[in-house]
């Protein structure tokens, strides 16, 4: 699977990274303000495809503002149902 390298979303373009998260123990994280997100490298095709548009989701609610009116806990629950094909 060829690795893509940015992502666009709502009309700005994201970094995508590939990294050992595995001290951390995430498989993903966004960082908004810097524009990047950041993917477990050793995550299965499916799985990450997974993270990307959970961590997509993350960046979605920041561009929008959304991410200001909602808690931690609220924005974990959409990002979870935006990557969930079910």
């Amino acid at each position: 699977m060829k690795r893509r390298t940015r992502i666009r979303v709502l009309g700005q373009w994201f970094k995508l990274e590939y990294c050992d998260l595995m001290a951390e123990e995430i498989d993903g994280e966004c960082d908004p303000n810097k524009r990047i997100i950041r993917i477990e490298q050793t995550l299965e095709a499916d799985h990450m495809k997974r993270i990307i548009e959970h961590e997509k989701f993350h960046a979605k609610l920041f561009v929008s503002g959304l991410a200001e009116d909602l808690t931690e806990k609220q924005q974990e629950a959409l990002c979870v149902l935006a990557e969930s094909k079910d």
